[in-house]
């Protein structure tokens, strides 16, 4: 009986692909370790540089797909006969991209409905700023690591998972810090399972590292930007969903498209695995300079955009676990509050405090988040119907 060969592809969201560093990383760490990609599938909102594309071209098959005019999917849907309004829905970016900003949950679909349009059976997702490369505590100091990156996935894949993830080493989102409104904070964040590594990072300074021993294991939740899937999966699942708001006529996008994604993993039996290698994360874009919250206005300004990101998810969140919204809308705000204040005091950074705002827009603007998700989840229903999945 012939065997087919299982179709694997590199997805990737950027806002302009102006070098091939990156992508090139993973494709020639496929080659090292002797594993065929069948394309690589890259959704950009802005630029494109003809000589980056040039470049990985003579690597790989590559998809460039401009978010604003998605052509290939828009001429598959077509073909396959989905209404106009899910094929709205599915590809038209519900935001002026002169923003510079895209939703993370659309950006996600566009590559794996490009994906799955192409044949793809496994996507690989991974962000920007990560490598196939791991951070390693050594009794001279960190070194950085290559490591099987796709082998690792695949291992577990094979061995009956549909979604692989992992952590990430590098620094931490939560840069090292000292107040006393800690706790207030995460609570009002909906990160309270971070307290304990938060408080101590004063002693270990926000790095988290790769263990010598990986021992893969079931897990509840995936990150985005180390990921593998099954594109089969997608036939019970739905695809991915995060929302945006806007204050003061600034757009602010809600973040956790990969959170709420877990939610459904787990609440439709599938089966996941935290394959426990953590790629390196550049998550303040400056490794190995340790990220400064107290006194720099860059890591400030990245942190700020994270707490909008994830007091944009929240209502969601809470609604798609089906928590009580009220109930965890007024117990985050009291705590946010006096965290908030806290950290505008630890930083001499005011505009920590106006994040109270944006949870107050996000909150109200819950309506429209579900309304948004059940257009989605219709839509994408109607794009499973004329495809095979399976």
């Amino acid at each position: 009986m012939e065997v087919r060969t299982v179709k694997i592809a590199l997805g990737m969201i950027i806002k302009s692909l102006t070098s091939d560093d990156v992508l090139m990383s993973f494709i020639e760490n496929a080659e090292k370790y002797g594993h065929e990609l069948e394309c690589a599938i890259v959704a950009y909102s802005h630029r494109l540089d003809e000589q980056a594309v040039k470049r990985l071209s003579k690597k790989i098959r590559l998809f460039a797909v401009d978010i604003g005019n998605p052509g290939y999917c828009r001429e598959q849907f077509k073909r396959l006969g989905v209404s106009n309004s899910s094929a709205r829905t599915l590809l038209e970016c519900p935001v002026d991209l002169s923003s510079g900003l895209v939703p993370y949950g659309f950006n996600r679909n566009i590559v794996m409905i490009e994906a799955a349009l192409r044949g793809i059976d496994v996507l690989f997702f991974v962000d920007y700023d990560v490598l196939p490369s791991v951070l390693k505590k050594t009794p001279t100091g960190p070194v950085i690591e290559e490591v099987d990156f796709f082998g690792a996935h695949l291992e577990s894949i094979r061995a009956g998972s549909q979604v692989t993830t992992g952590e990430y080493s590098g620094f931490n989102i939560l840069p090292t810090a000292s107040f006393d409104g800690m706790e207030d904070l995460l609570n009002g964040l909906q990160k309270a399972e971070m307290l304990e590594y938060w408080q101590s990072s004063p002693t270990h300074r926000g790095l988290a590292y790769q263990t010598h021993e990986r021992n893969p294991k079931p897990c509840k939740k995936i990150l985005g930007g180390n990921a593998a899937i099954k594109l089969s999966a997608f036939s019970n699942l739905p695809p991915f969903f995060s929302s945006y708001y806007r204050l003061d006529n600034e757009l602010f996008l809600c973040r956790g498209e990969d959170t709420v994604l877990g939610v459904e993993i787990v609440k439709r039996g599938i089966v996941c695995t935290d394959i426990q290698l953590n790629p390196l994360h550049d998550t303040y874009k400056e490794y190995p300079a340790e990220p400064n919250l107290r006194d720099d206005p860059v890591t400030q300004e990245r942190f700020y955009y994270a707490c909008t990101g994830w007091v944009g998810r929240n209502p969601f969140l809470n609604y798609i676990r089906g928590s009580d919204p009220e109930a965890a809308r007024v117990f985050q705000r009291e705590r946010l509050e006096r965290g908030l204040a806290a950290l505008a005091e630890y930083t001499s950074n005011p505009k920590f405090n106006s994040v109270v705002r944006n949870f107050d827009v996000s909150w109200d603007s819950l309506g429209r988040y579900v309304s948004e998700y059940e257009c989605v989840l219709d839509a994408w229903n109607e794009f499973l119907e004329r495809t095979d999945l399976t």
